[in-house]
């Protein structure tokens, strides 16, 4: 199964009812542009939809349910992002408050937190529908719809059990403590396990609901208790990162259960890797919320009791494809057994990547993953989180493990040459992807993205949007990135040469689209008056543009950059303005073909730098890619 990585979005304002969600073949063979996507109707209600953070699949994927519904039954839909900040929360509920929001689902960020920010919205006369996590006070909102998380815990408790023979030690990892979730799923956990005298629970430790805190507590958890045989996680993205480790580590004996029901938990369950699940309701949560404040906007009344839970399903080899996006997909035959794992005999692949939780380095992986086992090798998929001494640390395990060969976007253009060499100076080649290094002939193969020849066409397109006048930002990425030196200097190659455009703020976000929300925030109160926002990857692009339509501002023109399927969809609805496609599908495929060619004969044939041009993204072709790559469609409507 290919595990993916979750994937970044913070959220967007989805404001077009009744738009195309996906593009679809012209009806002529003559390709024709698109047209604009027309701004919605000023008549339209507003329903603002609060959730955690959309890296997370599970608050993405119920936010993206909620939001079509809303625009469905013909609402505008405000989509936010409160990052389990309470107090952010609290500014994303007033700018609903202040923008005279019709009704607010929320996904809350404390149980006892929320209440006043519930209770305010309610004083302005705004219905509050609670989805997923309730609070500790009834009657402030009008509906608190969560899965049966206790009933999802205890039926997933009993089959971890059985899985366990019902004795050994086992470790628990909890969710954060400041949501009611964690408890409860914890509660129904104990309530069967402690039942078992033979079994017992040697470690509990939060991983905070996160994949990186996952696989780095279940690291030093695994050295402190060497013995344990089994890990039973509050979520599905916690447990994820604890079999990553686990794989990392060589003990694929361990049991691992998650918690979700997501679809890359799915995937590993039917690949034999995680062990069970427990799925939760997603789109009828999300559904249903909608459903339920459109009764209560036109009647006063849904017509429920305020608090409404719905039961789970146990996940299990035997059932876990009989479900996509927290969902039944309407399969019914038993799902096929999983391939047996690796034989003695195949050779091993490690593929290394920054955070999967960025769509861009997720992608990358899973079909770098996917190659290598078609060509018959094991593929250890590991997570490097843009640190250079877990980076090192992951290549040690790979050398240890005698790998044949190493896939890696790495964590840093200097800080990566030691570990490249180490890996080197033990007879373990690497194929570098994405990312160069500034050391040649360490790696066998660096394979990027024509990352200035990228720049210069998007900012030529940016500086025609622009009118070629006016104050624009750019948000720049990571300094130790080599990228994101390059994309700035190809943007600044051509913005610099035209009198009329004035750059009034450059600032990094990090590649992040929390941090690009939070700086455009900052920077929009600086500079009022600014026409563009020219980013170094999409993640920064979309938060940028989420906080600019928070603040109402749709007129700003925002470009992207990395071809990631949401900014993709943005374009085409009108909102991110372009981008510039990286080859994501052809690095990946690169590198794994040259590797195992050099495995085989000791030599790729191609030089060591190796560079694909990219592809400017409009609203005229944006619909032709999906997955960073052409989808064979030829025009969008």
């Amino acid at each position: 199964m290919s595990h993916k990585k979750l994937v970044v979005i913070l959220s967007l304002l989805a404001i077009f009812g009744m738009m195309l969600s996906a593009c679809q073949p012209a009806a002529t063979a003559t390709p024709q542009a698109a047209a604009p996507a027309e701004p919605a109707s000023s008549a339209k209600k507003l329903i603002c939809i609060i959730v955690p953070p959309v890296e997370n699949p599970f608050f993405g994927t119920q936010q993206e349910i909620a939001a079509k519904k809303a625009e469905e039954l013909g609402y505008e839909a405000l989509k936010l992002v409160h990052d389990d900040d309470a107090n952010k929360q609290m500014e994303l509920i007033e700018t609903c408050i202040g923008k005279g929001a019709a009704a607010i689902i929320l996904d809350n960020a404390g149980a006892d937190a929320t209440v006043a920010a519930v209770q305010k919205a309610k004083d302005a006369g705004i219905p509050t529908f609670l989805i997923d996590r309730e609070i500790t006070k009834e009657g402030v909102a009008v509906a608190q719809i969560v899965s049966n998380n206790y009933q999802g815990a205890t039926i997933l408790a009993e089959y971890f059990a059985e899985l366990m023979g019902e004795k050994g030690e086992y470790i628990e990892l909890t969710g954060k403590d400041t949501d009611t979730n964690a408890h409860v799923r914890s509660q129904g956990y104990h309530d069967v396990l402690d039942k078992l005298p033979d079994m017992k629970m040697v470690a509990q430790q939060t991983a905070n609901w996160s994949q990186t805190e996952g696989y780095s507590v279940m690291e030093s958890l695994l050295q402190a208790h060497p013995e344990v045989k089994g890990v039973i996680c509050g979520n599905d993205t916690m447990a994820l990162g604890a079999q990553a480790a686990l794989l990392a580590a060589g003990r694929k004996d361990v049991i691992v259960v998650g918690f979700d029901g997501s679809d890359d938990v799915n995937e590993s369950i039917l690949k034999g890797e995680i062990d069970a699940g427990a799925l939760q309701p997603v789109a009828e949560l999300a559904t249903q919320a909608v459903v339920q404040a459109d009764a209560y906007i036109k009647t006063g009344s849904t017509g429920k009791p305020e608090k409404q839970s719905i039961d789970m399903v146990l996940l299990t080899p035997e059932n876990a494809c009989q479900y996509t996006g927290f969902a039944p997909n309407g399969k019914t035959e038993a799902c096929k057994p999983a391939a047996p794992a690796a034989e003695a005999g195949k050779k091993l692949m490690c593929i290394i990547v920054p955070p999967v939780e960025n769509p861009f380095f997720g992608t990358q992986q899973e079909i770098a993953a996917k190659k290598a086992e078609e060509l018959g090798y094991e593929a250890l998929k590991l997570v490097h989180d843009d640190d250079a001494n877990k980076q090192m640390e992951l290549i040690e395990t790979c050398i240890g493990k005698g790998a044949a060969a190493i896939i890696l976007d790495n964590a840093g253009a200097d800080a990566t040459v030691a570990a490249v060499q180490k890996a080197k100076d033990a007879g373990i080649p690497t194929f570098l992807i994405d990312r160069e290094i500034t050391k040649e002939g360490v790696a066998v193969a660096q394979i990027v993205s024509n990352n200035y020849q990228g720049a210069t066409i998007l900012a030529e397109y940016f500086a025609e949007l622009m009118g070629e006048k006016g104050e624009y930002i750019e948000l720049t990425g990571k300094d130790t990135d080599t990228n994101a030196h390059v994309r700035s200097q190809g943007y600044h190659d051509v913005l610099d040469q035209i009198s009329g455009m004035k750059m009034v703020a450059q600032q990094t976000a990090n590649w992040s689209q929390t941090e690009g929300y939070s700086v455009m925030e900052s920077l929009l109160q600086a500079h009022p008056e600014v026409k563009g926002v020219i980013c170094g990857n999409d993640t920064m692009a979309l938060g940028a543009q989420a906080a600019l339509l928070a603040a109402g501002r749709k007129d700003v023109i925002v470009v992207g950059f990395d071809g990631s399927d949401d900014v993709n969809e943005s374009i085409l609805k009108g909102e991110i303005d372009a981008g510039a496609l990286q080859p994501v599908a052809e690095l990946a495929t690169q590198a794994v073909i040259q590797a195992d060619l050099f495995i085989r004969t000791g030599s790729t044939g191609k030089p060591e730098k190796q560079t694909i041009d990219m592809v400017l993204l409009t609203p005229e072709n944006a619909c032709q890619y999906t997955g960073f790559a052409p989808n064979g469609k030829t025009s969008c409507p």
